[in-house]
């Protein structure tokens, strides 16, 4: 139809085509109000089926000479470029050369063309010329010859033009996002790109050289010529920032599945390029005058912050340059030394600008990220020296700026985000500190530390909050309740900042210590000073809080800083002493006297300069007692009634700092180091008085916040945190239980006494997890039975008495029982996150008896939605924490209760649906705590660390196992039953529950293969449409799942030898999908592998349909030269004359043939 449709508008006169296409125009561009749906889609076909006319070259060539229409002038442009590519093989090589002429004289007599028209005649041109370098048919020097001589020309406007053609080029060429679709696969879309980057790039890179070389001799610039300098500034950025593709000979070398299309597609993926020329480019790049050159452009443009971006991306990137483009280390060498002389000249010479400062910083990140330190090293000692001393300063400067930046409150954060990329460069330097010079960081990092600390003091130690002129500002009221805590929201500095502080340990440790003391020797001052105050008055109005403020905020940073430089947040490991601070601390250790330093540990309640000998002490238990003694002077005034002048920031810092300082100190493993400190030792070591002192302190710290600040979430909850880790290590909960303290809490807690029974739900979740661990701490038989009575009891008991009740449905709405309900639920999810191998059999036992209550409740509380989560969610907890330690009968008896509480659910749910539409968000909540208890139990399959003689001794009365199986296969399809009629397109628009409906399939897929084709029709039908849609029009990450799922079930229909059932039906639907989807489609590399092993399985299940699929997409071929290739391919692909089984061996040497075949012919049939 379209070919017929186009041949009769060539029939139809020229002006008639033009007057057609342009009312066409007009409705298109009319406003949406002005024009009918039909009439817009009418005009739209218009344009499509003269794009689609057979040869339409002399017509286009005719609108562009007379239509006044500039959109119809465009889609001229785009027909001829869609019709050349078309008609290629047809047309005569000399009338595709008089065609690109022609649009090139056209753009050039016509300056004043809309922009948009001219990019598309141009890109136009850029497509003709990388169709016909493939086939040498058109001359890329001729082209290159013709864009010097109107670079030559002088005239700025001719000049612009030149710099669009080239623009045009290289984004045709580069083979990313920016290529037009012109219907030819990737394989030519490479070569394309291969072929340009060797010749037509470098020429592009030298004529471009060459204007600026111009333009940076110029004394004067006019503003026409400013912007020409500008657009050939940001081509020179945009080749630097080229994607190089390694060279052919390197590709053959890579063998596995990143060949090919992949590799393509690999390297078009990355973002922020780096510089990696291939060998030819040598005589380019390594020319010094190519770098003096941006360096004295830059000079030149500074003042314009738009061309400063410019010309500093272009040294950036040739700060990143690497790989073959270096014949040997000392060419690296002389480059990167010419480099970093080029750069202190310039910025030694510069009071730097606002718009230079992330530049300036990139080419320092990209310099030390990417030369190798032997390179760094190698520079003479003088320009190395000088380098880290540039650095330094500019660190320092930066450091400054950005502090002002947050004073003013600046929405562009530009010195912010030079300052986090310096300090990152400090943090890659120092990390590989054995390969520098001895101590060659230390004075640096003495500066920077330094400087950082001013930036957060008050004055007058610092300069915090002062603005240029010296005023102090920042309205404390002003300050965001929303914004995020320092300590995450500047975590990246801070780490920076503590490297370098352990670095400079004489120096650092003990300034922290001595700025801490002296702040919280003021705060005590000024607290006590308020309180004679308000004894007088006791209006809290009248308290000037300007220098509490301040105080606070020091200590706050402070603190920060002293915690990211003594402890390492080690995220599931031990964490250890850093090595510095132990050095250091061994270094002075015959300076210490060691009661002396126990003395001050052992004293938060005096000033530690009043201890006589305070100067012979280790400085790393000194800065610990300076924190102790801030955690001092806070409880003392909650003692005094005094909370109300109190920072709760500073209580949450001093937390955090000691849980942070506890996970690596306490208790000090002399068994994991290979020399370690005296006084450490001695202070915090096993067995030590020091350690159970300090125990003891911070459990009282615990106590005391919990009492006072329970109305403040995020403090209780790091105060929480802080017991947790106190008992999650059975040597530290050993010293814990042995204090009165600890009782006293565990008694509070369990009578739900204020103001515990006031913490937020997930706070005495938390609480309840830490009374559980401390209650598997050592203890003889009688005291933790007692323990147990004291803690457990209480619970059950309440709970008891309150279910049972005789009206309890009547009353169960009332608030205060349903608040006893919720804590009771919370409760229970906290003994189960206790679970650890050793207690998991007390533990089970005690949270069975629950279960069946908490499925009673499901009933009283159908039309609660958040009480029905919490009841899932402590059977989520308890199948995701126990499981796997459980044996075959008490795996059975949690399978049975899941089971009750699935089947609860889904009448409930039937009923509840009737009477009115639930919100989507309660359905989302549920299901997606429903899958994963599901998930939790399937990973029984694969995750078992139970004895096969059951972890429990079998308890059972009378019934054997074996007479009553409900196994995990049977909840988990129960649940899927449930699951899947509720699972709407609509739901997963969700992310996490999309994740854990697709991980949930293909997990029951993968472990219970034979109990799919016995599902309910309509349930089988609902599943298969799942694995399409997720394979079709998902994520790759859920595409990955869908394919790990077939396998399994091609396996399964193999072994039923049975034809014609559903599954069988499926699979050989599935078997189309998955050759198109690894044959015709564009896929990640990480595809490869699943697709491969899903389409092995379908092959060898469905072999007949498999040659059939074949046969039809060679037949589809017109090229016989491609025709070939892919029968070849094919050929190969399933070589071995026997056909293909369910063998492994098999099966990976078919994965090894795949990877090659994609290699060969996957670029041929993946079209853009």
């Amino acid at each position: 139809m379209a070919r017929h449709r186009g041949t009769m508008m060539a029939a139809v006169g020229a002006p008639e085509v033009i007057t057609q296409l342009e009312s066409a125009a007009k409705v298109l561009m009319a406003p949406p109000s002005m024009v009918s749906t039909e009439q817009r889609q009418h005009a739209e076909h218009i344009f499509l089926s003269f794009r689609k006319s057979k040869s339409p070259f002399a017509i286009c060539k005719h609108i562009l000479e007379t239509s006044k229409v500039d959109y119809v002038l465009f889609q001229a442009a785009t027909a001829i470029m869609e019709a050349v590519v078309r008609e290629w093989i047809l047309l005569e090589k000399t009338s595709i050369e008089s065609l690109r002429a022609f649009l090139l004289t056209y753009v050039l007599q016509r300056p004043n063309l809309q922009k948009y028209v001219r990019e598309q005649i141009l890109l136009a041109v850029a497509v003709i010329v990388k169709r016909g370098s493939q086939d040498k048919s058109i001359n890329c020097k001729s082209i290159f010859h013709e864009v010097g001589q109107l670079i030559s020309s002088g005239n700025p406007t001719v000049q612009t033009l030149a710099c669009s053609i080239l623009t045009a080029l290289l984004s045709e060429f580069s083979s990313s996002s920016k290529t037009s679709s012109i219907g030819l696969n990737m394989e030519f879309h490479g070569s394309c790109k291969r072929l340009f980057q060797e010749e037509g790039l470098r020429q592009i890179f030298m004529m471009t050289m060459e204007v600026l070389q111009e333009f940076s001799r110029r004394e004067n610039l006019n503003a026409q010529m400013s912007s020409v300098f500008q657009r050939y500034l940001a081509l020179a950025n945009q080749v630097l920032s080229w994607n190089f593709l390694p060279p052919n000979h390197i590709l053959s070398f890579v063998r596995g599945p990143v060949m090919g299309r992949h590799y393509i597609a690999m390297f078009e993926a990355t973002q922020n390029v780096t510089l990696k020329p291939t060998e030819p480019w040598r005589e380019a790049l390594l020319d010094t005058r190519v770098m003096d050159l941006f360096f004295t452009v830059h000079r030149k443009i500074r003042e314009d912050s738009d061309m400063a971006q410019d010309s500093l991306q272009c040294l950036a990137q040739l700060a990143s340059m690497h790989g073959p483009i270096f014949p040997d280390e000392s060419a690296q060498v002389s480059y990167l030394a010419h480099l970093v002389e080029g750069l202190l000249s310039m910025i030694n010479g510069i009071e730097i600008e606002d718009s230079e400062a992330v530049g300036i910083s990139n080419i320092i990140s990209n310099l030390i990220t990417m030369f190798p330190r032997s390179t760094l090293t190698a520079l003479p000692s003088d320009l190395f020296t000088s380098f880290i001393n540039c650095l330094t300063l500019l660190t320092c400067s930066f450091g400054r700026s950005a502090a002002l930046e947050e004073v003013l409150d600046k929405d562009d954060m530009v010195y912010m985000e030079a300052y986090d990329k310096l300090l990152e460069s400090w943090l890659t330097l120092v990390q590989d500190e054995e390969h520098f010079p001895r101590g060659c960081f230390v004075q640096p990092a003495v500066q920077v530390f330094n400087s950082y600390i001013q930036c957060h003091l008050a004055a007058p130690d610092g300069t915090r909050n002062l603005s240029l002129n010296g005023i102090t500002s920042h309205d404390e009221d002003e300050i965001n309740e929303l914004q995020e805590d320092d300590r995450e929201l500047f975590s990246d500095q801070l780490s920076s900042i503590g490297m370098l502080g352990r670095v400079a340990a004489d120096h650092c440790i003990p300034l922290l210590t001595s700025l801490l003391e002296d702040r919280v020797t003021r705060l005590h001052g000024q607290l006590q000073r308020t309180q004679q105050h308000l004894m007088a008055s006791s209006d809290l109005g009248s308290v000037d809080r300007k220098v509490l403020d301040d105080l606070y905020e020091d200590i706050h940073w402070l603190i920060l800083v002293s915690g990211y430089l003594l402890a390492d947040d080690a995220q599931g490991e031990t964490p250890l002493i850093p090595s510095e601070v132990m050095e250091f601390s061994i270094k002075h250790s015959t300076e210490v006297d060691i009661n002396t330093t126990l003395q001050i540990l052992g004293s938060p309640g005096e000033k530690a300069s009043s201890i006589p000998g305070c100067n012979r002490t280790d400085s790393v238990i000194r800065l610990l007692s300076a924190v102790l003694r801030t955690s001092e002077v806070e409880s003392r005034a909650t003692r005094a009634s005094l909370t109300e002048l109190l920072s709760p920031q500073m209580g949450k810092d001093i937390v955090w700092f000691l849980r942070r300082w506890a996970k690596t100190y306490l208790l000090v493993d002399e068994k994991l180091y290979e020399q370690i400190s005296i006084p450490l030792n001695t202070a915090f070591g096993a067995e030590t008085e020091g350690a159970q002192w300090i125990v003891g302190y911070l459990l009282e710290k615990v106590i005391n916040n919990l009492s006072v600040w329970s109305s403040e979430p995020e403090l209780a909850n790091d105060t929480v945190e802080l017991l947790v880790t106190l008992v999650e290590k059975r040597e530290r909960a050993n010293i814990v239980v042995q204090c009165e303290s600890w009782w006293n809490l565990a008694k509070q807690f369990a009578r739900r006494s204020p103001p515990l029974h006031l913490l937020s739900s997930s706070l005495q979740r938390s609480l309840m997890k830490a009374l559980v661990l401390g209650g598997f701490a050592h203890m003889d038989s009688d005291t933790k039975q007692q323990y147990w009575a004291e803690v457990f009891q209480p619970l059950q008991q309440r709970f008891l008495n309150l279910i049972n009740q005789e009206n309890f449905a009547q009353i169960s709405q009332e608030e205060a029982v349903k608040q006893e309900i919720v804590a009771t639920l919370e409760a229970l999810c906290g003994i189960a996150e206790a679970t650890q191998i050793d207690n998991v059999a007390s533990l089970f036992s005690f949270l069975m008896d629950f279960l069946s209550s908490c499925i009673g409740l499901m009933e009283v509380y159908s039309n609660t939605p958040e009480t029905i989560n919490l009841i899932i969610e402590v059977f989520v907890e308890v199948a995701h924490k126990q499981i796997c330690y459980l044996g075959e009968t008490k795996s059975m008896k949690l399978y049975e209760a899941c089971l009750t509480l699935l089947q609860v659910y889904s009448k409930n749910n039937q009923s509840r649906k009737r009477n009115d539409a639930t919100a989507e968000e309660d359905q989302y909540q549920d299901l997606l705590l429903i899958m994963e208890l599901l998930t939790n139990l399937l990973s029984k399959e694969f995750i078992d660390f139970s004895d096969t003689d059951d972890v429990f001794r079998n308890q059972e009365q009378g019934t054997s196992a074996s007479s009553r199986t409900v196994s995990a296969a049977d909840v988990v399809l129960y649940g899927v039953n449930i699951v899947l009629p509720l699972m709407s397109q609509d739901l997963l628009k969700f992310p996490s529950l999309c994740n854990q409906y697709y991980k949930l399939i293909t997990f029951i897929c993968e472990i219970f293969p034979e109990k799919i084709p016995q599902l309910p029709e309509d349930l089988f039908k609902s599943l298969m449409f799942s694995l399409e849609l997720g394979m079709t029009s998902m994520s790759s990450e859920i595409s990955q799942l869908c394919l790990e799922a077939l396998s399994p079930l091609a396996e399964q229909c193999a072994k039923n030898q049975e034809k014609d059932t559903p599954l069988f039906i499926a699979t050989r639907h599935f078997l189309k999908l998955v050759f198109d989807m690894l044959v015709l489609q564009k896929h990640n590399t990480e595809m490869t592998v699943a697709a491969g092993e899903a389409l092995y399985t379908l092959v060898c299940l469905h072999q007949a349909e498999y040659s059939e699929l074949v046969e039809t997409l060679l037949s589809s071929q017109r090229d016989a030269v491609i025709y070939q290739r892919l029968a070849d391919a094919f050929n190969k692909l399933t070589a071995s004359s026997t056909p293909p089984t369910m063998d492994r061996k098999q099966k990976v040497a078919f994965l090894k043939s795949l990877e090659e075949f994609v290699a060969n012919v996957g670029g041929l049939l993946c079209v853009k």
